[in-house]
């Protein structure tokens, strides 16, 4: 990527993030996370080579399941009584196991459940590796001049916390687990609100195929971007779509499981940004600029460089005719990107998200980062459009 200084700049940070995730417990599980979520064939040299070996140390270093006896004790810790008084049954095998939590099946009620369980001492070493991302302020400032660096920082802490608190999770999950209640393509497990905890979340246990194996797989990617982008509508963010926890329920609807990874959305920038989509499909440069000077991401002279980059970086994908999003496309894409690299870095230089579009924006790319990893085709613009536009209803 050298030779570009917009673009040396951006392979400084990357230098630099990946040099505190080596240093710190809560970088390394972001890398496993990471490793679980993207194909390192996707990253441009020399970022890819860098990250593919982090990415696979990381993966190799899965962590071990929580000793049954210490699930006991977080359990009888988080409820102040024995598991047995809440639950009839309990598998103290976990039956997923992640850098963060493990969930394991049980029983309450006589409906099974399942019961998610952070890793004991996980939430005070993430605190404290929050403060070490003090030294990302000056090479984010370098590479993004435009980005307020320290306002993008403040809410990466405020999310990554969010995200460590289960009973905050329960209480997100159970709004999005309302708002999509009776919907005829998408479901969200109830959470157990009573047994909601700081470090325990329990839900209704739901039985699925994962979406690597979906019958229709374009069907099941048209249904997730619904979820993503719909939720927008609501006012509501899934920033982590990951296909693990992502399941097909047998009359073909999708079931999403995990909402750590969440944020809350006004609905005034919805509004803005589905103008802006509407503009770039009607290719409609003063309208397109005209919304990216609105939200505060590109200065109206910016613009017109940044519609012909994205046209450009998409291609098909954006066409009107369906299109095949896999791996083989998201490499491609990389490519008519990187080939216009001057472009690129005079984009980059001049971009400034605000800060509450991080986790939105995060949202987004995991969303079709999945869909490449499944392979599905569909019209991607127009789905996006119908979406954003008709949310859940």
């Amino acid at each position: 990527m050298s030779g570009t200084p917009g673009l040396e700049r951006l392979d400084a940070l990357v230098a630099v993030s990946l040099r505190l995730a080596r240093s710190a417990p809560s970088g390394r599980i972001a890398l496993a996370r990471a490793a679980a979520a993207i194909d390192p064939a996707w990253l441009p040299s020399p970022w890819g080579d860098q990250i593919a070996v982090e990415l696979a140390a990381a993966a190799r270093a899965a962590p071990e399941p929580i000793a049954p006896r210490r699930v006991e004790r977080v359990l009888r810790d988080a409820w102040g009584t024995r598991p047995t008084d809440e639950l009839d049954e309990l598998e103290l095998e976990p039956i997923a196991v992640t850098p963060t939590s493990q969930v394991h099946r049980g029983v309450r009620g006589g409906d099974p459940v399942a019961v998610k369980l952070r890793r004991p001492g996980l939430d005070a070493a993430i605190r404290q590796d929050l403060v070490l991302l003090e030294g990302l302020l000056a090479p984010m400032g370098a590479a993004f001049p435009r980005v307020d660096a320290g306002a993008v920082l403040a809410e990466v802490r405020e999310r990554t916390l969010d995200e460590l608190d289960l009973e905050h999770e329960a209480a997100i999950q159970r709004r999005f687990a309302r708002a999509l209640r009776g919907h005829r393509a998408l479901t969200v497990p109830a959470p157990v609100t009573a047994l909601a905890r700081d470090g325990v979340l329990v839900s209704e246990w739901i039985d699925g195929v994962p979406l690597a194996d979906a019958p229709d797989p374009d069907e099941a990617a048209g249904r997730l971007l619904a979820f993503v982008l719909g939720g927008i509508g609501a006012g509501l963010v899934h920033a982590d779509p990951n296909p693990d926890d992502v399941l097909v329920l047998a009359d073909g609807r999708l079931a999403i499981l995990d909402f750590g990874a969440t944020a809350t959305t006004d609905a005034r920038r919805g509004a803005v940004a589905i103008e802006a989509l509407d503009a770039f499909a009607a290719d409609d440069l003063q309208s397109f600029a005209d919304a990216l000077a609105r939200l505060g991401w590109l200065p109206p002279d910016a613009a017109a460089e940044a519609l012909a980059l994205t046209r450009q970086a998409l291609g098909e994908l954006a066409a009107d005719e369906p299109s095949r999003l896999d791996a083989d496309a998201v490499v491609a894409a990389r490519e008519r990107l990187l080939a216009a690299a001057d472009a690129l870095a005079g984009v980059l230089n001049a971009l400034a998200p605000s800060p509450e579009d991080l986790w939105p924006a995060r949202g987004v790319a995991q969303l079709f980062g999945t869909i490449a990893r499944i392979g599905a085709s569909g019209r991607w613009l127009a789905l996006s459009q119908a979406a954003l536009r008709t949310g859940w209803k």
